[in-house]
């Protein structure tokens, strides 16, 4: 019994370090920028966040990228017919379709999402307008910024006939959809660290890493 409770002792203790170390690497590494070469003030995005997850939000269209190419408002509930932005998100699929708010969490999905055992959906919402809040920041890029960021994200949608194939009956609300993605999710790879990816691949500033949506909108505040 004595030998069991040692071992426990150890296994509790690794976990902790491990937390602990996960924890310093996270608040550490959002510290430092990644900033482009060059940047512009040409076409106005924003980063909106629930206080734990980010999505970025951008005209559904202009003369860089068309998003209704690729999705639609009717994918929504409501249609979505005033819609002039939209927000993307990425994440893993149990989590999204099975955890609509933080009391649906349960160990299970918790672990599942973080394994890298997975699959991954895109969230979009759509908007008619954004407002700056305290959860909402926004940044303008460069043409040429945009251009590769759309292009890093419509490559993360899994396509049919060049279309994304929105999730039948999946909403959270009236103006969302759901749609495949690529990707696998995991304690290194968070719906968060996407974004950030997404920003720093696309030549836009962003940070080295991090799991967490607040250094996201601390870059732009």
């Amino acid at each position: 019994m004595a030998t069991l409770l040692r071992g426990f002792i150890r296994i509790a203790g690794l976990l902790l370090i491990l937390i602990l170390l996960y924890l310093a690497a996270a608040f550490g590494l959002s510290t430092i920028s990644v900033k482009p070469q060059h940047n512009g003030n040409d076409i106005t995005l924003y980063l909106i966040s629930n206080g734990v997850h980010v999505d970025i939000a951008m005209p559904l269209q202009n003369e860089v990228f068309d998003w209704t190419t690729l999705v639609s408002p009717t994918d929504t509930l409501s249609g979505s017919p005033d819609a002039r932005y939209l927000a993307i998100g990425w994440g893993e699929r149990n989590f999204y379709l099975n955890t609509p708010t933080w009391s649906d969490l349960t160990a299970s999905t918790a672990l599942q999402a973080l394994s890298g055992m997975n699959q991954t959906l895109m969230h979009v919402s759509f908007y008619p307008a954004i407002q700056e809040n305290e959860r909402i920041v926004r940044f303008a890029v460069s043409r040429e910024q945009y251009r590769q960021l759309s292009q890093h994200i419509q490559q993360q949608f899994v396509l049919s006939n060049q279309r994304a194939m929105a999730l039948p009956n999946v909403h959270y609300h009236q103006n969302d959809a759901f749609y495949p993605a690529h990707g696998r999710y995991h304690l290194f790879n968070t719906c968060n660290s996407w974004v950030n990816r997404q920003l720093k691949n696309s030549q836009i500033e962003a940070i080295v890493w991090t799991p967490f949506a607040h250094h996201l909108l601390d870059i732009y505040r």
